[in-house]
């Protein structure tokens, strides 16, 4: 589809849902160049409105406000802020229905996210919300150099069997040049297909995860596959990368392999978009959307430098998200850029990587898959998988009471379909998973490709 085309249709598509994203888009474009006090200015109306609208129509925050004797209209500075207590993600869970305001817009509805740190968490969203997050994601593209409706391929989680809903996605996708390719199971085979795929589709940003693309990386090598005719043939200019944290190792491993920039965004589901990466590598935070805070994840206190992110999204009014604990551990600063953009930046200090299961079968599979595995069953909480030797899997499991009798034999009836191998699947219930020193919680855990990868092997020894 044309570029234009395309942009066309998807913001059709936009203003179908009740999402004006690409008015918000021009306003973006105008107050990322502000000077720092007028865009705080926008920043305060917008936390002051957001703090009025809470205590307005939503029974939890109203009860903890007056709880607290914190009075709307006494919220005049951004430090007035931390008079909120921190909003735990088990209170979030718990207070849900409390929390949400139902009449605030269009397409006030529930959605699901196992988040970066694999806790299973639902919340609500509405058209509103959608809007900002799409125009803050469509500038973070702009600013690498790629504008909506030009050719994006994601590199994600996608059925190997498509429903008729699947293959209506699928078409709703290519009109809008949005193409996705499987990056959940990667063998040697599928590398090679992929890369012929792309070639094919010529896109010009690749988006995925940075585990993903190394995989393909040190497959394609394997295979003397040069990823970088996709630049100089196919019109590849960027490649974009989320939900793990990425490594300057891995970034060096993919712009070498491919031959262009490798750019990073961040964000949470709950939260909305929260930093993207200039033509500068710059992680710009989106000031006009969050207040963002650090504290010491040990004391809870404020802290000056490095710390554990607390957020506050100013732009979500369905369902408030007043200074909101992530577990990640990041550094904000108003350093300035070369960009000249007055936002903020902020710094990823804590990971979420993902490791791989070797099945044995010789299968390379991604842990994000397990996410979906997880998500189809309910009152699974946290989850964890690990591989200590070739043919054995546990999977730990942190439930509660809406974890069904039979959920154990469910999740590994769809841990065997997902693997497709006659590995060993041990399924185990516990009563908490610890974080790793980062303070994140790993989805996978596999010593056996931890230390294939570092012999640069694909295959264990026979």
């Amino acid at each position: 589809m044309l570029p234009g085309i395309a942009r066309f249709i998807f913001n059709m598509q936009e203003w179908c849902l009740g999402r004006n994203s690409f008015s918000i888009l021009r306003q973006l474009r105008s107050s990322e160049r502000w000077p720092r006090e007028r865009l705080d200015q926008l920043r305060l109306e917008r936390l002051q409105r957001m703090v009025h609208l809470a205590y307005a129509h939503t029974p939890y925050w109203r009860e903890l406000m007056e709880q607290h004797k914190i009075r709307p209209e006494e919220i005049r500075s951004f430090s007035d802020l931390q008079r909120f207590p921190l909003l735990e993600k088990s209170t979030l869970r718990r207070c849900r229905e409390e929390m949400v305001w139902r009449e605030e817009g269009k397409r006030v509805q529930l959605i699901r996210t196992s988040g970066s740190t694999n806790e299973a968490l639902q919340f609500y969203t509405s058209s509103t919300r959608e809007a900002h997050i799409n125009a803050a994601r469509m500038r973070g593209h702009e600013w690498i150099g790629i504008r909506r409706g030009q050719r994006e391929m994601y590199f994600w989680g996608s059925p190997v069997e498509l429903s008729k809903q699947d293959r209506i996605k699928r078409f709703r996708d290519w009109l809008i040049n949005d193409g996705l390719t499987n990056g959940f199971e990667i063998t040697p085979e599928r590398v090679a297909r992929y890369f012929g795929y792309w070639k094919q589709w010529r896109p010009r940003c690749i988006f995925g995860y940075p585990s993903s693309f190394v995989l393909m990386v040190h497959m394609a090598e394997a295979q003397h596959l040069p990823l970088t005719e996709l630049k100089e043939r196919h019109g590849l200019k960027a490649i974009c990368t989320t939900s793990e944290m990425l490594t300057d190792v891995d970034r060096k491993i993919i712009t070498e392999a491919f031959g262009v920039p490798v750019y990073d965004s961040y964000g949470l589901r709950e939260a909305g978009l929260i930093g993207h990466e200039c033509q500068y590598f710059t992680m710009h935070c989106m000031d006009e959307q969050l207040i963002l805070e650090t504290i010491d994840p040990q004391t809870l206190q404020p802290t000056g430098g490095p710390g554990e992110l607390v957020v506050t999204n100013i732009m979500g009014p369905a369902m408030p998200i007043l200074r909101y604990r992530t577990g990640d551990m990041v550094e904000l600063s108003h350093t300035p850029c070369p960009c000249g953009r007055s936002l903020s930046r902020i710094r990823i200090s804590g990971g979420r990587i993902a490791d791989f299961i070797l099945t044995d079968q010789g299968k390379w599979v991604v842990g994000y898959s397990f996410i979906y595995i997880c998500r189809s069953v309910k009152g699974i909480i946290k989850f964890q998988v690990r591989q200590d030797r070739i043919g054995e899997i546990r999977i730990l499991l942190v439930t509660d009471a809406n974890f069904p009798p039979d959920g154990i034999a469910q999740v590994a009836r769809a841990a065997r379909a997902r693997l497709a191998s006659t590995d060993t699947i041990l399924v185990q219930q516990v009563d908490d998973i610890p974080p790793a020193p980062s303070g994140k919680y790993r989805p996978v855990i596999s010593a056996v490709t931890q230390q294939l990868m570092e012999r640069g092997q694909f295959k264990p020894d026979s």
